[in-house]
């Protein structure tokens, strides 16, 4: 197995150096065009952006890696998305059965490396990962914050992930606009109402009055996504009917005390 993944890797970091150097500085191989519209648009579209130039340099870096020893689980696990996606283009858009064998090998091997490697990517792979100045997962992480609905958040708490979560809607509803920030703005209706609720259990009250703001803003959404056609004056009444009772149920998640002892949803945290 030792002499197969030194075999695999060998190959494997020449054949992604050779990419690069044939690419950038001299021509080993001819680089495919394409054959089918699709496959030819394409890599046409990659070339003129200057992506096709952008891939072939972490090709080119990731391979150099892979030969000296040097962050390969890193080198491997970089280049794999340029992998998958010359596996895509010549297996499902060419239709070339030379190329599309290559592809295959070529997104196996970097697959079968990473395996090889798997003990390394351990701690990339655990269900709640803390990040810098997470200390634990039941309080201040983000998936405490804006994830789990059981527990609590402190007042605390609570307004640091409030302004966090109100700066990431202000650029999406200012400087992102149009249909693709309102879709942005309705996913982040989730992570606000999970953090209501949990401001609610700390509290002492039950968390099931934060769906009056969510059904509201889901309606609204529903208005400025085109999804439901109000008539009259009913969409824009709506839309500040969710603003209002939406920052009201904020102040009171702001302004409200802590509940001192614990309850059935978690200890009692300080404010």
């Amino acid at each position: 197995m030792k002499n197969l993944i030194m075999f695999g890797r060998l190959l494997f970091g020449a054949w992604m150096l050779g990419n690069g150097i044939s690419h950038f500085f001299y021509p080993l191989w001819s680089f495919p065009a394409g054959h089918t519209p699709l496959a030819i648009q394409l890599m046409a579209a990659l070339q003129h952006s200057g992506l096709l130039g952008v891939a072939m340099a972490i090709e080119l870096v990731a391979g150099a890696l892979i030969l000296l020893g040097v962050l390969v689980p890193v080198a491997l696990c970089v280049v794999m998305p340029v992998s998958t996606c010359a596996l895509y283009w010549s297996l499902i858009l060419d239709h070339q059965s030379l190329d599309a064998a290559l592809g295959v090998v070529a997104f196996a091997l970097n697959g079968l490396l990473m395996l090889a490697y798997l003990d390394y990517y351990k701690t990339a792979l655990q269900r709640h990962a803390l990040t810098f100045g997470e200390s634990s997962p039941a309080r201040g992480s983000f998936a405490a914050l804006y994830v789990n609905p059981t527990g609590r958040t402190s007042r605390g708490d609570f307004i640091a992930a409030l302004i966090a979560l109100l700066a990431v809607v202000a650029f999406y509803a200012f400087v992102v606009r149009g249909l693709t920030a309102h879709w942005c703005l309705l996913v982040l209706v989730y992570p606000g109402i999970i953090l209501l609720a949990r401001r609610l259990h700390d509290m002492g009250r039950s968390a099931w009055p934060v769906l009056i703001p969510a059904v509201l803003t889901v309606a609204a959404f529903a208005g400025w996504l085109h999804v439901i056609q109000y008539s009259g004056p009913l969409g824009t009444n709506l839309s500040w009917a969710a603003l209002v009772v939406s920052v009201g149920f904020a102040l009171w998640g702001c302004l409200g005390s802590s509940q001192a002892q614990a309850d059935r949803v978690g200890t009692a945290l300080a404010t």
